[in-house]
């Protein structure tokens, strides 16, 4: 994105969200606000965050400095994600059980409940897998794709293919930001912070691994005309 285009939309949003004092309250300098992650108002303090925390930003006036962003983790769990198909479908029209070597490959994405835009998104991912890394030693891959050939016995007169279903991380915790300067965060607001915190951030990868089901079904009667009798 080009500097000019990016100061444009620096100076839009932090107008929009952000009504700054020039003479902060002392008492303003530790006073934080909760929000859950749901609240609009999260998004939108998420995005000026990550905008501010650019290094390349320019130094504009009156605007807060840079902003950072921590994520603390209070649960992390694997679970198994819904079984999919995988590669292509085998239909065995002989007499016999027959068993193919099948190549496949799996693409699995993450999810968070955030909508904002994909900066934001990148910032407030790597604060994630900072936190969750760092506390329970767990490593996430945003988009895992996994590829590999196994053996697929399909009996006669069957169709046979293989389901996956992908073993997913799933974070709740805390996002925190700091901005170095208080400031109100609505212009109706009376008070001004310093801390945010989003509760019940959540945010669900894909380990990289894995299960792998063999399945099949007998054939319509439309697809047994060409089975052997």
């Amino acid at each position: 994105m080009p500097l000019v285009r990016r100061t444009s939309m620096l100076a839009g949003i932090v107008a929009g969200v952000l009504a700054l004092t020039a003479s902060p309250a002392s008492a303003a300098k530790h006073r934080t606000l909760t929000l859950d992650a749901g609240d609009p108002l999260a998004a939108k303090l998420l995005e000026v965050c990550d905008l501010l925390a650019d290094p390349v930003r320019p130094q504009t006036p009156n605007l807060p400095p840079t902003c950072i962003m921590t994520y603390t983790p209070t649960q992390y769990q694997t679970s198994a994600g819904p079984e999919h198909p995988v590669g292509d479908r085998v239909f065995n029209y002989g007499s016999t059980t027959v068993t193919h070597t099948l190549g496949w490959s799996d693409t699995v994405t993450s999810s968070d409940s955030f909508a904002v835009g994909s900066s934001a998104k990148s910032s407030i991912w790597k604060a994630a897998e900072i936190g969750v890394t760092a506390t329970y030693t767990k490593t996430w891959t945003r988009s895992s794709t996994v590829s590999q050939t196994d053996s697929l016995p399909v009996p006669a007169c069957t169709v046979g293919w293989f389901g996956r279903a992908a073993e997913m991380g799933t974070a709740t915790g805390s996002l925190k930001l700091d901005f170095m300067t208080p400031f109100r965060p609505t212009r109706k607001s009376k008070k001004e912070y310093r801390y945010f915190v989003i509760e019940n951030s959540t945010f669900t990868a894909p380990t990289g691994n894995g299960a792998i089901i063999a399945r099949s079904r007998a054939m319509t009667p439309q697809e047994r005309t060409s089975c052997a009798s």
